[in-house]
This record gives C-alpha cells, structure tokens and sequence, in this order.
C-alpha cells in the first residue's frame, strides 16, 4: 500500500473508495446500514453511480469515506470503470446464497477495477446476506482467500460486521495515495459509442460521475426518454436508438437549465461521437 507523505496524521483526509459486485449482491443495502442505519428488504436500483459520505475515526486520524456505489450489470462497463478513477480501495461483495457471485468477482470485477485503480489497493470481501445461510464451505472460500486483503461474513439486514467492514477498509486507504490517472470526460469520449446502450452507459457515467446529477433526476430522466430503470439490464443491445438519442438531449436540457454550459457541452459532444461511431 502506497504512502501519501503530503497527508499528516490527525488531518481529516477524503477517500474515494468503491464497492464492487454484481447485481442484486447488497452493495446499496450495505451502504445504507452504514451510513444511515437502515435496511430495507426492496431491491435497491442503483442508476449510474451514487456517491455517499461517511466520516470514520481511525487511529491516524479522522477519514472521510466518499463511497461511489456502483450499478452491477455487467455491460455499463464505462459506467463501473469511470467510477474507478482516483479509487484508493474496495469492498467487493458476494451474496453467499449465490456461489456464482463470488467468481463474477475474480472473473469480471477485480480485473475490470484493478485496470483503472492502482493494483496495490485495498480490497476487502464482504461476504453477504449471511443471516439467510446455515452453513458455509469454509474449505471451498479459501480458495479465493489470496485474491483479497481480508474476508469477513456480512448481513445488510442484521448488521453483523457492517461498520467493521468500513472501517477497516478506512484504515487501510487513510494515507494511501490518490491515483490522478485520467479525467472522467477523456475517459468516457475515448470509449467507442456504436450501439445505443454503449452511449447510455457513457452519458450514465458521465451524468453521475462528472455530471454530479442527482439520483432522482436520473430517474425522471430516464423515464422521460422512455428507459424504465429495472428494464436497464434487460434491455442491454436492445435498447432503441431513439430512447439513448432522447436520454441524451434530456440530460443536455437539464443542464443547460442549470447553466452548466461545460457538462452540456460534454454530453452534446457524446451525442455527436455518438452519431459518427454509428455511421462508420
């Protein structure tokens, strides 16, 4: 884990972390008990990626965990590598009545995480949703034990080991450095945008990561462009031209109704790159 000298100790220091898994695995509901000490059974649907702050005492001095909770559809691959730029840690998540969970990490997350974040950061198991289990293969886990720093059994629903989770993973980033490796608008108009549900993953991206778009705009959005978002991991190369065209002239709207003339600017230029990669 790599030092960062400039921070002092007892300075309260921010630090992009990100949790990884795959859909429906509890990454939000883990969130959620963390931050806010709640727990609902509703699937939550993340859009984009939510953002959520939490400050955690650590030994060294106080850190404030900037939380980028990510959607877990496989395909919003800009989506999930945008939100990886400037990570300094982890919490990969499995669901342990769901084995295949935890090899889609090996498989997909970790490799897709560790190609835009430092290889040297943190990454922390969360095994979840363990009140709904009897038993556990502990012999068949350690396989996997190598690929991450620590391990630990998890339950949105009941807490266990939810703050130990967090907090150790503060511990661990608190003076790790920073990556700078690209902006978020580079790295999204550098990704080619020949379907339609390549250019909604990059305009999600763009909106949640750079954007700073709330999430119940994203919604509104989404639906006002036709795009109902439980359908999003369903639709995937189906999704109609017309509905990505039309999400992205929404969220041009919307943002020149707030006068960000360079977020709109961006998302028009995604629209135009949009338009070129298809007629090529």
């Amino acid at each position: 884990m790599k030092s960062d000298r400039g921070e002092k100790k007892g300075k309260l220091v921010k630090k992009k972390v990100n949790l990884l898994g795959g859909q429906g695995v509890g990454k939000t509901s883990l969130i959620l008990r963390f931050v806010k000490s709640v727990f609902g059974d509703e699937y939550l649907k993340t859009i984009g990626t939510n953002v959520y702050k939490k400050t955690i005492k650590t030994e060294d001095g106080d850190v404030d965990l900037i939380i980028h909770d990510i959607m877990g559809e496989d395909a919003y691959e800009s989506v999930q590598e945008g939100a990886f730029i400037g990570s300094t840690g982890a919490i990969a998540v499995a669901d342990l009545t769901r084995p295949e969970t935890l090899d889609k990490l090996t498989e997909l997350w970790l490799p897709r995480y560790k190609k835009i974040a430092s290889e040297e950061n943190p990454i922390i198991l969360g095994l979840n949703k363990f009140d709904l289990i009897e038993d556990v293969d502990l012999v068949e886990l350690e396989s996997y034990k190598d690929e991450f720093d620590m391990t630990l059994f998890t339950s949105a629903k009941t807490g266990k080991n939810v703050d130990t989770l967090f907090e150790i993973l503060a511990n661990k980033v608190a003076y790790n450095l920073q990556l700078a490796i690209e902006d978020i608008e580079d790295f999204v108009s550098e990704k080619n945008l020949s379907t339609p549900l390549k250019l909604v993953d990059a305009l999600l991206a763009f909106a949640s990561e750079l954007g700073g778009m709330p999430y119940e705009t994203r919604e509104e959005l989404l639906e006002n462009a036709g795009i109902e978002k439980f359908d999003l991991d369903e639709m995937l190369e189906e999704i109609p031209e017309e509905q990505a065209v039309t999400l992205g002239e929404e969220l041009a709207e919307w943002y020149r109704e707030k006068n960000e003339t360079y977020a709109e600017k961006c998302i028009l230029e995604l629209l135009d790159k949009y338009r070129g990669d298809t007629d090529g």
